[in-house]
């Protein structure tokens, strides 16, 4: 059989190379898929989520889309500047590129900006010599609002005595950031100064905006989707969160009312009885 090259070129091939070039663009320029593979980030970020990050939120640079052309221009290249660059902003949870190890790629939140001095004392995050607000929903969970009122959820599974409860002052270099896993007890992160330390503006990635997909690992693949996880924006899971920890709040003042009122008529019997 003759195949004929302009058939095989128009319904075939051009296709292919099409899509894969859209995809391309789409990954390089606006949202880049990832994987959360350890549970650094949790409450916020589970192991099994698979989140979009925004390229083009805080511009591009050598680290977000390596091979662009444009990116050749020296003060991109040696990380003095980005194309379109943005700031981040305090609270953002942003993917980046290790420091010294840039082939490893983590995820993290933006604590610190350039020019803070960030410190831990007992658990309770301080920026500027100023404590940072934190409430007690539960025995490992609290919830941490920044000054800039960003608010999340962070996990103390060791209380707060742990071997990172307890830092020096960091002060953030110029250009550089201060990032926290939210699960304080169990990440890798800006604290370890040896490893992961203040973090590039030019080695951003970029911010995560939405939780696309989820599965759970413990649980058998027909039962591991996390269906109210799928397509839901960082800032819905956050608000969902805040709306969580508020019913709980309110259903404890409940049951706390309700146990005074139990006591009061206990109380009140055995007053009578006297």
């Amino acid at each position: 059989m003759h195949y004929n090259p302009n058939i095989l070129w128009r319904e075939f091939l051009r296709p292919i190379i099409l899509a894969v070039f859209v995809v391309l663009i789409f990954r390089s320029f606006f949202w880049e898929p990832f994987r959360i593979p350890s549970g650094s980030m949790e409450p916020n970020l589970l192991v099994g989520d698979f989140i979009f990050v925004s390229k083009s939120r805080y511009g591009y640079g050598p680290f977000s889309v390596p091979f662009l052309p444009l990116l050749m221009r020296e003060d991109v290249r040696n990380g003095g500047a980005r194309l379109f660059g943005k700031q981040p902003e305090r609270g953002d949870m942003a993917v980046f590129r290790k420091p010294n190890a840039s082939d490893e790629i983590l995820v993290k939140r933006i604590v610190g900006l350039p020019g803070d001095q960030v410190r831990i004392v007992d658990g309770v995050l301080e920026i500027n010599s100023h404590k940072v607000e934190r409430n007690r929903e539960s025995t490992t969970l609290y919830r941490e609002t920044l000054p800039n009122g960003v608010s999340y959820r962070i996990l103390e599974e060791f209380g707060d005595n742990a071997s990172l409860d307890n830092t020096p002052i960091y002060k953030v270099p110029a250009g550089k950031y201060f990032f926290l896993g939210d699960n304080r007890d169990n990440s890798l992160d800006s604290r370890f100064q040896n490893n992961v330390g203040f973090v590039p503006y030019n080695h951003l990635v970029g911010p995560v905006v939405r939780v696309w997909f989820s599965i759970d690992t413990n649980k058998s693949f027909l039962f591991s989707v996390r269906w109210e996880r799928v397509l839901s924006s960082t800032k819905t899971i956050e608000a969902n969160e805040k709306k969580e920890s508020q019913e709980k709040i309110e259903q404890d003042e409940v049951e706390q009312d309700e146990i005074g009122r139990e006591k009061r008529d206990i109380d009140a019997l055995a007053s009578d009885g006297r």
